[in-house]
């Protein structure tokens, strides 16, 4: 099966192609850069030097539409115009990892384990985003119980390759590094995104979110407070272990997670606990795996009757 990425500089793109290039059932035969066409991508990413030969090429929908699958890495506000050109040529499978479609009508949103039946028979997929696979994740099992009985309070951190590699002040290495800052407290844009979602699980009222910038180059931890009447520790682990008992990505854990046990992984590790009334949940994911590229090729593995898993069960970089 052949595949095309579009978008080819950021760091999303870069996961992305890495993933692809490990795929056993995948070949990745087009990068698309507007920017930089007729490049060894080697030459833009210095680290696949002699694990591709690839060169880019200009956005040609015609060529594309020939593919299996087309995935678009670009930058928020990009993708809608290229995926109307890609319609127009008849292209396959569309999967966008840009804020563009998510919950769009005609599009799937693809987070993985929660839409599998529909991801299975989906044409234009819409990847979620960092934070909302990272929060999203931790608290879907406790909505779809019917037992969250009031808003759901989360603080996240993540690192600075969530902003791109388009240099800006906020990830410039000094005002990171030996610092930890929130940032656009109760105003997130995935705030909304996670919310609809959650509501198409179960009731869900409302989400209290405060992001924090954390000096590290990659990943997201989020510790969620739901309320739950008289939840136990006991009830809230057994939950969240009957909702992912049958998902090979995902790691329930006795302890909280850490980012450096899912670093440049496909996995997103989570524990609960219980205190008083509320169920503590903390998830941990890499923000450009699970958080993107990997949890793209998830659906895209779905959309093309393989297990979800495939080519993605790899283990973190350690230490």
């Amino acid at each position: 099966m052949k595949v095309g990425v579009v978008g080819t500089t950021g760091y999303t793109a870069a996961e992305l192609i890495r993933w692809l290039l490990l795929h056993p059932d995948i070949e990745l035969t087009h990068v698309v850069s507007s920017s930089r066409p007729g490049v060894a991508i080697s030459d833009i990413h210095p680290g696949l030097e002699g694990l591709s030969s690839l060169i880019t090429t200009p956005f040609e929908p015609r060529s594309l539409a020939e593919l299996d699958a087309v995935l678009l890495g670009v930058p928020h506000g990009a993708a809608k115009g290229l995926v109307e050109e890609l319609e127009s040529a008849n292209a396959n499978r569309k999967l966008d990892l840009s804020s563009d479609h998510r919950h769009v009508e005609g599009w799937t949103y693809g987070m993985a384990e929660w839409s599998t039946s529909k991801l299975q028979s989906a044409t234009r997929v819409a990847v979620p985003g960092c934070f909302a696979t990272a929060i999203s994740m931790a608290c879907a099992p406790f909505v779809a119980s019917g037992r969250v009985c009031g808003p759901v309070r989360t603080v996240a951190a993540t690192g600075s390759t969530g902003l791109g590699a388009k240099a800006s002040l906020a990830g410039h290495h000094p005002e990171r590094f030996v610092n930890l800052k929130a940032y656009k407290v109760l105003s997130h844009q995935h705030g909304p995104e996670i919310t609809t979602f959650l509501r198409t699980v179960g009731g869900f009222e409302a989400l209290r979110f405060v992001p924090w910038s954390a000096p590290i180059d990659r990943g997201i931890i989020a510790t969620s407070f739901i309320p739950m009447k008289a939840a136990s520790a006991m009830e809230v682990q057994e939950l969240l272990e009957g909702a992912y008992h049958n998902a090979p990505l995902v790691r329930t854990l006795k302890q909280s997670p850490e980012i450096r046990r899912v670093r440049g992984t496909a996995f997103c590790d989570i524990y609960a606990d219980a205190s008083g009334e509320d169920a503590v949940v903390i998830s941990a994911i890499d923000n450009l795996g699970k958080g993107a590229a990997s949890q793209a090729i998830q659906c895209l593995n779905l959309t093309l009757g393989l297990p979800v898993e495939r080519g993605l069960h790899l283990p973190p970089l350690l230490p």
